[in-house]
């Protein structure tokens, strides 16, 4: 053997092509990447974000104005204060509806913590422990499913007899919140058959610490596109209680009380209704596209092209 080979100082073969190195990408860059992909879903963040900034940002500025009301500017048109004029009792149009684009938009968001919150609860606990705890928890489930969506709504806000948003939120939260405990109970009963929750339960930790520490965090993305399609269905749920008299009550407005005041106007003067009804299909629609995207950045299962 040379005195080169002995010293580890062998010449590399000039004939030897060099290799690419191909960087590894972390599941969340992945995720990422995908995500970018689906033009409609970015295109939902950018349109939902101007509509958030706008819907904090004017009320913010104008504060209680647009409760404010003139008997000299009924009906009137469009002007430079007031882009689309004033409504039958003297009130800004456009400052009303940037506070009802803010208070569907509270509600929606606020109404998925709690929708994910209990969903989260019921489908881990009964994908987790399965037997009774399981049969128990899905007949719950059942019984939730077995009443329409808006006449549990409606009975659980004539039991508190308050028009308020707290009590819209809640109970909206609690009429919607089955869909997400079945898709996090589908994921924990593929998940507890895994060898790594089987290790952990060798190692000696609790139910609870592998429920949270390495079950739920697999189980988060089935639960993040409900909450995402859930925003939608809350807004749409508010608007149809707001449009039946018993939303919010005046004089705090939303999209589906600017809807249910503009109805005698939908023949004589059909864009005032217009206002109300395309804020609230922009913000469904982007709700729903950014459901999907966000569905197919978080399968592992698709590919990302180079």
């Amino acid at each position: 053997m040379s005195a080169e080979a002995e010293a580890g100082t062998l010449p590399l073969p000039s004939d030897v092509d060099e290799v690419d190195l191909v960087p590894v990408r972390t599941y969340w860059q992945l995720v990422r990447q995908r995500f970018l992909r689906h033009r409609l879903a970015v295109i939902s963040v950018v349109v939902l974000s101007i509509l958030i900034v706008l819907s904090v940002v004017i009320p913010l500025v104008t504060g209680r104005a647009f409760q404010t009301s003139s008997l000299t500017l009924i009906d009137e048109g469009a002007s430079l204060q007031a882009p689309l004029g004033y409504d039958d009792i003297g009130r800004n149009i456009v400052l009303r509806l940037a506070k009802a684009t803010q208070t569907s938009l509270v509600i929606g968001f606020a109404s998925v913590i709690i929708i994910a919150g209990i969903g989260a609860l019921v489908g881990s606990l009964a994908g987790y422990f399965g037997g009774w705890v399981d049969n128990l928890l899905m007949r719950m489930v059942d019984v939730v499913l077995s009443l329409p969506f808006l006449f549990l709504v409606l009975l659980i806000v004539s039991f508190f007899g308050i028009r308020d948003i707290r009590v819209i939120v809640i109970a909206i939260g609690i009429a919607g919140w089955t869909t997400a405990a079945r898709l996090v109970r589908a994921e924990f009963l593929q998940l507890r058959e895994t060898d790594f929750v089987a290790a952990a339960k060798a190692l000696g930790a609790s139910p609870r610490r592998i429920i949270v520490r390495h079950m739920l965090p697999g189980a988060m993305a089935p639960l993040v596109v409900a909450s995402s399609l859930g925003v939608a269905d809350a807004i749409i749920g508010e608007s149809a209680l707001s449009f039946l008299g018993f939303g919010i009550a005046p004089p705090e407005v939303s999209l589906g009380q600017m809807l249910q005041d503009f109805k005698q106007y939908f023949f004589a003067s059909s864009e005032r209704i217009l206002y109300p009804a395309i804020a609230l299909i922009i913000i469904v629609l982007c709700a729903s596209f950014l459901g999907d995207g966000l569905r197919d950045a978080l399968d592992p299962r698709q590919r990302v092209e180079s």
